[in-house]
């Protein structure tokens, strides 16, 4: 983050313009209420606070590297009372090198400042707590700011991910298979039949639902996806095959909502469809210290064509993924000779910004 009072020509004008007003009311105060001689005012004011003005830049370095969270403590307490003393030691020092230089001649100027001395102490130190109590709040709004940026693309990336996961998952190929599955079961099993059409009215069911919600259970997840192959498994048979290792710590964490639907389907896509021998989608789950790593591994042809999609799918993954927990090394990939696995590592905790 750039120096708030040094980006532009506007931002140099209002700070030093600010000094400025400053400087004449100090001006004003020596002037008239103290009976200085006009020279003697300008110096003074000038010189003090021109120094301030310049000694209060590097003290946004200050705060910025130690920066208040909402709780006091005391190494943040003490940094500052660091920083405030060398500012203090190099601001007044500076100036009583200066002035009484400049008027060495003038005795009641010599004798005033010695006198002035505890008052320009307190307001230093009352420049100092201004300027740091400044320099917090436009920190503070700056990240809000940036929460609020970030909120607001997060929310339309979701929206938008997630109507490009319900196009990609209810597609009308999707159903049309389906449908066409349950008419030719209505013949041969009519058992079988009622059975997929429960499954596939509960999958769109769950899918709609929860459009609007932003996290679920690791659980309910789960319970959908084993939908979606059991419906898929009505088409391809034992062709397709699946298995859930799931530590029971897992269930209860919260995952973003639709966020494994594509790796699913990725390996329905790319190893059921183009596979003549069966295929295994075998999914583990294992908690970590900090967070839980889903595994999805399935088995493919060699040589086979490879299907083309829309490319929305790992993609979609990845950016709700940066966007959601700010960190990009949350889905890895890797294929070796005829299998490919997906890992998805979700920290437990869900990010302020999105349980607000």
């Amino acid at each position: 983050m750039n120096h708030p009072f040094l980006q532009s020509l506007r931002t140099i004008g209002f700070y030093f313009g600010t000094w400025v007003l400053i400087a004449v009311i100090h001006f004003s105060f020596l002037f008239f209420f103290y009976d200085e001689t006009f020279i003697v005012s300008v110096a003074d004011s000038t010189i003090f606070n021109m120094l301030y003005c310049i000694m209060a830049i590097p003290i946004w370095y200050a705060v910025r590297y130690s920066q208040f969270t909402g709780k006091v403590t005391f190494n943040l307490v003490f940094n500052h009372f660091v920083s405030l003393t060398i500012i203090l030691f190099i601001w007044f020092g500076t100036g009583r090198a200066i002035l009484p230089a400049i008027f060495s001649d003038n005795g009641y100027y010599h004798h005033f400042f010695t006198k002035s001395i505890p008052w320009r102490i307190i307001s230093g130190t009352l420049y100092y707590l201004i300027i740091v109590m400044v320099y917090y709040v436009i920190i503070y709004y700056n990240n809000l700011q940036e929460k609020l940026r970030v909120e607001s693309k997060l929310n339309e990336m979701v929206k938008d991910s997630e109507l490009n996961l319900l196009k990609s998952q209810i597609n009308p190929h999707f159903l049309f298979n389906s449908l066409n599955s349950v008419s030719s079961l209505t013949i041969t099993n009519p058992e079988k039949a009622q059975e997929m059409v429960v499954k596939l009215s509960d999958f769109l069911r769950y899918t709609v639902s929860r459009n609007n919600e932003k996290f679920s259970s690791l659980q309910l997840e789960f319970e959908n996806t084993r939908r979606y192959l059991d419906i898929e498994k009505v088409r391809f048979g034992s062709k397709l095959e699946y298995d859930f290792v799931m530590a029971e710590e897992c269930t209860s964490i919260q995952i973003p909502v639709m966020i494994l639907q594509p790796l699913y389907e990725n390996a329905v896509k790319h190893g059921v469809y183009e596979s003549t021998g069966r295929v295994m989608i075998e999914t583990k789950c294992h908690v970590e210290d900090c967070c839980i790593e889903i595994s999805i591994k399935n088995n493919f042809e060699p040589g086979a064509p490879s299907r083309k999609g829309a490319g929305i799918g790992l993609q979609n993954i990845r950016e709700r993924l940066k966007l959601i927990y700010h960190n990009e090394q949350l889905l890895k990939t890797r294929i070796e000779v005829n299998m490919f696995e997906a890992t998805l590592i979700i920290p437990k905790e869900i990010p302020g910004i999105i349980n607000n």
